[in-house]
């Protein structure tokens, strides 16, 4: 047996390399440098939704951009001392064992009272945005309404005497503020440009403003590509007005993102090329708004258009609204509320019947229960009762009765007419100067009163620190003063306490349902109130 020699084996053993901190720094610039590109893509103001195009949101995206920044250092710094360690104090070989460091009271300190700096800088930043932002201003120039549905939105303007629109179109420079609200779940209003997002829940009011930068010297009409969309028809406040609702417009986007919005828009919302904007008349700049809540079936198609235009030409589009008269077309409609579900050509998607061969559909006995149907929904299907007059239902129930080999015959807005009398739904459109029924006040105004119920009560008589309706002198009493409570939302000496503006953005006819609602229940008898006499009151309190 050979002797041991200890020299002669250390020196066969390979030297061991020591590591090369030139290495390990060329290494971590080259980590460094693959990570600013993908970390880029995160930073708000390098991508294609930026709120740059009103202040608010520039507020917002300056904060972003400040915390993305702030990461970003600390995100090098920690990988780059992670590479560092990994390299500097790794195992050799496996006969070593590296240095234990069981910790360094003074390194410790100082990176928690770092991230404490950060975080207090971080926090007085946010604050100080999120009061700006979040606080509503006291000079309001206008209020609009934000009112989601299943999948859709309309728009009201109180100040405009209740005008009710599809798209979202306000005056430039002016403060806007929005109450932002739900008829059915949860959905959330985002206007990506212009710094906007909120939750709508049903049965409250959220509230949002901000003040869009305008167009810039000529027509600017549209900076991105159109999508063309159907007419709709909403209610008003003057009989004879239909709303129009014009081509809705979308980003110029690329790549995969433009494959899903073009696949994916139902046949009333896919692009058209060449489309022309219905604000091309206009000085107004568009972008788009969304749905930014996950709501349902349809959220993927929940658009509709910001329109921002030069107060002249706000004015202008107010009068033409005001004033406009548009043709329903059956199909528009149909494919811009029913195609989601029931396909563009009546065939069914999913567990959604088909209207193709179908006895409701092509049975002349069955027309009432087609009418109703439309009306009132079934099951998840939502009713259209309160957003299309009688002659838009009749168009929409007829392309239909008499579309995809159906023959189950037309109907005319007489019928709608008449079964809404019958299944006790208020006339439409309704108001003016025309007296309407008290059982068709009442009607709207529960439905209505169901919002104010979680503090008011079922039964009218809340918790103690809420006022009761049943009783209140206030409500029995001038419906002038209660009226001008739920517009204004400040306080009477009738009614102490603090009252938010409910109804600042109601049209004459339900705040009149709602009134009429809360004089004649629970005990109470005060008479109803009329939509003509509400309109009095808001040309009083102005």
């Amino acid at each position: 047996m050979r002797d041991f020699d200890p020299e002669a084996t250390t020196t066969m053993r390979s030297p061991v390399k020591q590591p090369s901190l030139k290495g390990a720094g060329v290494l971590l610039a080259i980590v460094t440098v693959l990570l600013f590109p993908a970390v880029a893509f995160a930073i708000p103001g390098s991508g294609e939704f930026v709120s740059v195009f009103s202040e608010s949101g520039r507020e917002i995206t300056h904060l972003y951009n400040i915390i993305a920044k702030i990461c970003l250092v600390i995100l090098v710094i920690v990988e780059g001392v992670l590479i560092f360690a990994i390299l500097k104090f790794r195992r050799r070989d496996d006969d070593e064992r590296p240095v234990q460091n069981h910790g360094n009271l003074r390194l410790e300190f100082g990176w928690t009272m770092g991230a404490l700096l950060i975080q207090v800088y971080i926090g007085i930043l946010t604050i100080d945005v999120m009061y700006s932002t979040e606080v509503i201003p006291d000079d309001v120039d206008m209020t609009v309404e934000a009112v989601a549905r299943t999948w859709d939105w309309h728009f009201v303007y109180p100040d405009q005497g209740g005008l009710v629109h599809e798209d979202l179109v306000v005056p430039a420079h002016k403060t806007v503020k929005l109450e932002v609200t739900s008829q059915d779940v949860i959905h959330a209003i985002f206007i990506p440009e212009l710094g906007v997002k909120i939750d709508a829940v049903p049965g409250r009011y959220n509230y949002w403003w901000f003040r869009a930068d305008g167009p810039l010297g000529q027509v600017r009409v549209n900076d991105f590509a159109t999508v063309s969309r159907p007419e709709r028809i909403l209610p008003q406040t003057r009989p004879d007005f239909l709303s129009r609702r014009g081509d809705a417009t979308a980003r110029a986007v690329t790549g995969l993102e433009q494959q899903v919005t073009f696949l994916g828009a139902s046949p009333g919302r896919r692009v058209e090329p060449g489309a022309v904007s219905p604000y091309a008349g206009y000085n107004a700049k568009e972008y788009q708004g969304l749905c930014a809540e996950l709501c349902g079936l349809g959220h993927w198609d929940m658009y509709f258009r910001a329109v921002v235009m030069t107060p002249s030409s706000f004015e202008r589009w107010v009068h033409d609204m005001q004033t406009a008269v548009t043709e329903v077309d059956g199909e528009q409609a149909y494919l811009a509320e029913c195609a989601t579900c029931h396909g563009d050509a009546g065939q069914g998607i999913a567990e959604n019947p088909s209207l193709v061969g179908s006895n409701i559909v092509n049975n002349p006995d069955h027309k009432e229960e087609h009418i109703e149907i439309v009306l009132m929904g079934r099951g998840a299907m939502p009713g259209f009762a309160a957003t299309y007059n009688d002659a838009a239902v009749a168009a929409m129930v007829n392309h239909e009765r008499v579309s995809w080999g159906n023959s189950g015959g037309e109907i005319d807005e007489d019928d709608v007419a008449a079964l809404r009398e019958s299944l006790g739904l208020s006339p439409f459109p309704a108001g003016g100067a025309e007296p309407v029924d008290t059982d068709d006040l009442l009607f709207q105004g529960e439905r209505l009163y169901a919002a104010c119920s979680s503090c008011h009560g079922a039964d009218g008589v809340g918790p103690d620190f809420i006022p009761a309706i049943a009783g209140s002198e206030l409500v029995l009493g001038d419906p002038a003063d209660l009226a001008q409570v739920l517009i204004e939302g400040r306080d009477l000496d009738q009614w102490p306490g603090e009252k938010r503006p409910v109804a600042r953005s109601m049209t004459d006819l339900q705040l009149a349902s709602l009134l009429t609602y809360l004089r004649l229940s629970f005990g109470n008898d005060a008479g109803a109130v009329q939509p003509f006499e509400v309109e009095e009151i808001r040309r009083d309190l102005n």
